[in-house]
């Protein structure tokens, strides 16, 4: 009896959440592009940060869309409801320059999907990452979240945290709530974001 086999499945809830790596030929065009960039996108953001400047959506889209076709492709081999998701296109996106004391309160983003991409992590911040003490992920630190209601906490998880690496860039359904933790450093951490939406005037077969 005690050397009895049990098979078992197990079951993934919630949003898909991907993540990989952005290599640094594609990193390095988007720091060029985040160079040039001078209008403010503060009014139509959530963020408590000073500088977070407009991009245009479409030379980003295109830079990044190999990864946001693997992105479909993950949803595919994974069983999540990818319908039409390859036909989308970038709506808007920005670059945010975040230094001590800023931070992203809890929220989401319009559209479909939405992508956060690390461009510049300072040392100076991953030590401080290092030293902190805590539930938290700590300064610097994103966390994802859903809701379980009365249900949190009991043989669930509700959250996926990450301190970020230079090149990492998460890939996620626009109403994920996530925020970001501030920090104390006096660095200038970079990160770009955006959204995607459906494509107008598409002919889809039903």
């Amino acid at each position: 009896m005690d050397n009895e086999t049990i098979n078992y499945t197990y079951y993934h809830w919630g949003p898909l959440l991907y993540k990989t790596k952005v290599n640094h030929e594609r990193r390095n065009k988007i720091l060029k592009i985040c160079e040039k960039a001078t209008q403010s996108s503060v009014p139509d953001l959530a963020g408590h940060l000073e500088k977070e400047l407009e991009l245009p959506a479409l030379k980003i889209f295109n830079i990044l869309s190999p990864y946001f076709r693997s992105y479909v492709r993950c949803g595919e081999e994974t069983n999540f409801n990818c319908t039409n998701l390859p036909l989308l296109t970038m709506k808007s996106s920005w670059v945010n320059y975040m230094v001590d004391g800023e931070f992203n309160p809890p929220h989401n983003h319009g559209g479909v999907l939405s992508f956060v991409l690390y461009l510049k992590v300072p040392d100076k911040l991953k030590k401080e990452n290092e030293k902190f003490k805590g539930k938290s992920i700590g300064p610097g630190g994103i966390d994802f979240r859903i809701a379980l209601g009365r249900q949190e906490g009991m043989l669930s998880r509700d959250s996926n945290k990450f301190f970020p690496e230079e090149g990492d860039l998460f890939i996620f359904p626009s109403h994920l709530e996530h925020w970001v933790c501030p920090f104390k450093s006096k660095v200038t951490r970079i990160s770009v974001s955006g959204n995607l939406e459906k494509m107008l005037n598409q002919n889809v077969k039903k």
